[in-house]
């Protein structure tokens, strides 16, 4: 059984949609959900112009909507949707196919299930030339790429001696005065910060994986997708929950130097998100963030799991202890020390009780106290670079980007 008889065998997937047998050498194709943006030729335009791999490309725009979409945004898509089709022959470093889904059910409708319906077809077609190791690469259509856009992706999947399984793609959101505004451009500057602050702060936490989870700045092989059950139809989040997943079977790469320029536009679209941030610190004129002094506490909590394990007496993260509950961190903890036979597996099982959904939570449970409140994204983007000793000489984006970047986890 092939790696896509096996996805359809044990997971819902979205049916094949194009006859057409890619080129036997395919190696590449990048899946991008458009929903009433027509920035998709521009972005299309910026994919053509990048440097050419040495392997041959494919690109899926699936234009998408709902049952309850408004009629004019419908009639916008099609009209997307026919350009398309009538320039497929105008791109000269991948092969376009362009799709349209209408009347999706609203339970489902929006970009996770319009990634997934790219994505599916993306196995079917390497599953056609009998390539599991296809690489899958997930962009938006308000997205720019750098030159080396494509040829990083091949370098990271197929050069190396090991190929990577995925690979998140590194991102520096498009500030371009002549296309956005001041206001969207600088609200977007400090939302980006708080990206790569938090980040920075999860690594400094201990979280085994820390990555950016970005639905335009990811990748992954064709036989990896369909082993995680493929992409959720989640209206949002559905980069995050996929990447996560994916992390606890192999090892997510990252491609370091920013190949991916993705829109600081406004957007309600998606409940969170760049969009809705973006908005939420324009209308406000404030962006808070998860105080540092957390992040330190869950620190000493992960870094303690060793010493749990051998059963010493040790002073516990009362504000961790406290959020779980006593009788239920201590049954937790003996769960954990009967099933495992060193302080290694120990530590690796507590991990998976008190993962990145874990501390998601526990931050979110200081969003209204007084004790470790949120703070601006200023002041805790200051804590962090003291954290790591670093004597701000430029503005504090240009830190937080420089550190993160630096800070890679491939």
């Amino acid at each position: 059984m092939d790696f896509a008889e096996f996805y359809a065998a044990r997971y819902s997937v979205a049916p094949k949609i194009f006859n057409d047998s890619p080129r036997s050498d395919t190696g590449i194709i990048v899946v991008i959900p458009c929903y009433d943006d027509d920035f998709i030729f521009t972005a299309l335009h910026s994919l053509d112009s990048a440097q050419k791999p040495p392997c041959s490309v494919e690109v899926i725009v699936v234009v998408n909507s709902a049952e309850d979409t408004d009629t004019s945004i419908v009639e916008k898509n099609r009209s997307i949707y026919n350009k398309l089709s009538s320039q497929k022959s105008n791109y000269r470093n991948f092969c376009l196919l362009p799709y349209i889904i209408e009347g999706v059910p609203h339970k489902i409708a929006g970009v996770g299930n319009a990634r997934k319906v790219g994505m599916d077809e993306a196995v079917w077609r390497f599953a056609n030339i009998e390539n599991p190791y296809g690489v899958i690469v997930s962009l938006d259509a308000d997205c720019l790429v750098a030159n080396d856009y494509f040829t990083s992706i091949y370098d990271k999947f197929f050069i190396a001696k090991k190929k990577a399984k995925a690979s998140t793609l590194q991102f520096q959101h498009n500030f371009d005065e002549k296309l956005y505004s001041r206001q969207e451009i600088d609200a977007c500057r400090r939302y980006e910060m708080y990206l790569r602050y938090f980040r920075l702060a999860q690594k400094i936490a201990g979280i085994p994986v820390c990555m950016h989870t970005i639905g335009s700045c990811f990748a992954v092989t064709a036989e990896a997708y369909a082993q995680m059950g493929g992409m959720s139809r989640r209206q949002a989040g559905e980069d995050f929950y996929f990447l996560q997943k994916l992390a606890l079977q192999s090892p997510v790469a990252n491609i370091q130097t920013p190949i991916v320029f993705p829109a600081p536009s406004v957007s309600e679209r998606v409940p969170f998100g760049t969009g809705r941030s973006v908005k939420k610190i324009m209308d406000t004129g404030c962006c808070t963030v998860y105080n540092f002094g957390l992040f330190l506490l869950l620190k000493k909590f992960y870094s303690s799991f060793s010493t749990l394990y051998q059963g010493k007496s040790i002073d516990i993260t009362l504000e961790i202890v406290d959020f779980v509950g006593k009788e239920k961190f201590a049954a937790l903890v003996d769960e954990c020390r009967r099933n495992t036979s060193d302080a290694k597996s120990f530590s690796k099982r507590m991990f998976t009780k008190f993962d990145v959904f874990f501390m998601i939570r526990f931050l979110n449970s200081f969003e209204k106290t007084s004790k470790f409140p949120p703070v601006e994204i200023e002041f805790a983007a200051k804590e962090l670079l003291d954290y790591y000793d670093i004597k701000s000489n430029k503005n504090l984006y240009d830190d937080i980007f420089a550190l993160d970047i630096s800070c890679d986890n491939s």
